[in-house]
């Protein structure tokens, strides 16, 4: 029986080993739509300054550290640990890498073992029969199906790791984002409170000069309107301010309140006017995630070709079966009760009407749509890291010119009120400094918020906010990879 064996299995095995895998091979997209370098605005505006920082590789894996502000690393570091699309992510990781096993399970052969026990014969004289038995088989994987299956699986494995690596992106960015807007209307919300403040005192004096004459009832209308109309953007401040944290909160996994005490020292926006990362190049952009994803998915749309071409061919299985039958369960394993079988089959798919040639085309169309696909995400990478270095450049430079703005705001203010106070200038002259000044202070740390925004988003865009460690797993129970 084992010469049988032997003379049977073992080309049949080397068949399957060294066999050839039909289908196309993967090749890496091409790289056309990624440029050599990213292009500056039409009217030439440098997208660097004097002051630009490098953005080493090491550093765009934690990017949020050049706020320095330590309370949003924690907060970005617990999102990372409490977020659900970040936790569902991983699960969908699981999900693949058992989709993997499952792919692999086709690679070995299968085994299945049996055993009854029966009772019968002629009416009215019953005798029991005991029986045992094994059966195996083994498809031969002589046209590389399986193994093309595995590879799509492998493709779909790691494609979902990348996928959890772009939601730590996006986490990252939101958290950020979210907790510079919360700390825009922050401040916001400080600067109109101060504005009400000397409002008042202006409403106070204004009051005053009425009783000695100086003033008509109307300017004291004014002045109390001015008032009321300051008053009426803190509640809208506060209700903003309340929504941002809340969206922080959803964002680490926490109930709503969770964050109210740690959020609840003010603090200011970071100056970082003069900063846009220098020395990025282009290719960086290839690390993106969501490219990697891409690339992986068209891997496995590719390897499904193949996996669709083999059923073009016949299949090679061997089977085998030993089995036991014996009246006494004491003398079941006895070679006089026992028979067995074992040889090689085939079958071959000759007709059906087509099925088996349309489902590669389908293959093949997914495969084209996939390769489209990645060439899309590629322009849109292109596109986000352009759209958010112009922007943070155009930012930059008004910044710059609301900043001359308030100065010059705060001047005119302290101006008239001197000249009010000596009577040179009319109310209305000093009520319309202040609403000035309010509208410079207030433009001003929107802007601000708005280049920080820009940042966030051309870190984003550059695929900052994982390491390589996000990608490393266990993987060696991966079998059967075609050498690349």
């Amino acid at each position: 029986m084992n010469k049988i064996l032997q003379k049977i299995i073992a080309p049949l095995c080397a068949a399957s080993l060294c066999g050839c895998m039909v289908g196309p091979d993967f090749e890496s997209p091409d790289a056309k739509f990624i440029p050599e370098k990213y292009s500056s605005p039409a009217d030439g505006t440098s997208l660097t300054s004097a002051k630009a920082q490098a953005l080493p590789d090491e550093k765009l894996a934690k990017w949020w550290e050049i706020f320095n502000d330590p309370l949003l690393e924690s907060l970005v570091e617990r999102a990372f640990a409490g977020n659900l699309d970040l936790a569902a992510a991983k699960e969908r990781i699981d999900q693949s890498r058992s989709s993997l096993g499952i792919s692999q399970s086709g690679f070995f052969p299968s085994l299945d073992a049996n055993a009854a026990f029966k009772e019968g014969g002629k009416i009215g004289r019953a005798s029991p029969t005991y029986s045992m038995g094994a059966a195996a088989a083994w498809e031969l994987d002589v046209f590389g199906g399986t193994r093309r299956g595995i590879e799509a699986a492998v493709g779909e494995y790691e494609a979902s790791i990348a996928d959890k690596c772009a939601v730590k992106i996006s986490v990252a960015a939101e958290v950020a984002q979210a907790y510079f807007l919360y700390r825009c209307y922050e401040r916001e919300l400080i600067i109109t409170k101060g504005n009400l403040e000397t409002q008042k005192k202006t409403y106070e004096v204004t009051k005053r000069r009425r009783l000695n004459g100086f003033e008509s009832d109307i300017d004291v209308v004014r002045a109390m309107s001015q008032v009321e109309s300051t008053s009426a953007q803190i509640p809208q401040l506060e209700s903003k301010m309340i929504l941002a944290r809340h969206s922080l909160e959803i964002l680490l996994g926490l109930p709503t309140g969770s964050l109210e005490k740690d959020l609840s020292a003010p603090r200011d926006l970071p100056k970082l006017e003069e900063f846009i990362p220098a020395g990025v190049p282009a290719e960086l952009i290839r690390r993106r995630p969501d490219i990697v994803r891409a690339e992986y998915k068209l891997r496995a749309a590719t390897a499904k070709i193949g996996e669709a071409q083999a059923d073009w061919y016949p299949k090679f299985s061997v089977t085998g079966r030993i089995g036991y039958e014996a009246p006494d369960i004491g003398k079941i394993v006895q070679n006089q009760y026992g028979t067995w079988s074992v040889g090689p089959s085939v079958s071959w798919n000759v007709f059906q009407a087509g099925k088996t040639y349309f489902n590669a085309e389908l293959r093949k169309a997914v495969a084209r749509e996939a390769n489209v696909s990645w060439e899309k995400t590629a322009l849109t990478a292109v596109k986000e890291v352009e759209d958010a270095l112009v922007s943070a450049a155009k930012e930059r430079a008004r910044i710059a010119h609301i900043n001359r703005v308030v100065e010059s705001n705060r001047k005119a203010f302290e101006l008239s009120s001197k000249l009010y106070a000596e009577g040179e200038i009319e109310f209305l002259d000093l009520l319309e400094a202040q609403r000035s000044m309010l509208s410079a202070e207030q433009n001003q740390i929107a802007s601000r918020q708005l280049f920080i925004s820009h940042i966030i988003s051309l870190y984003k865009a550059l695929g900052g906010g994982w390491s390589p460690s996000d990608t490393s797993g266990d993987k060696d129970w991966l079998f059967f990879l075609k050498d690349e």
